[in-house]
């Protein structure tokens, strides 16, 4: 079982790195709504370290939605 650094059970859903290098889960809270971002240090586990390795390991990675640019707007021309 994983938990926060605050003793709450987190069922992971996905891993996500950002930058500078460091990992992320993605997760939901017992009791909570939503879901929120884990730094690995933050987390622990009923198993330790190996635990938290091995449930991280077998999470998919966090695939961001591609935002499209706003499209250029043409104006009309008045024709006078």
């Amino acid at each position: 079982m994983i938990y926060s650094r605050f003793g709450t059970k987190l069922t992971p859903l996905s891993k996500r790195q950002d930058a500078g290098g460091h990992i992320s889960i993605q997760a939901t809270a017992e009791g909570g709504e939503g879901v929120r971002d884990y730094a690995i240090a933050d987390l622990t586990a009923d198993n330790g370290l190996g635990e938290i390795n091995d449930a991280v390991d077998k999470l998919a990675w966090h695939v961001a939605a591609s935002i499209a640019p706003p499209r250029e707007q043409h104006r009309r021309r008045r024709t006078t």
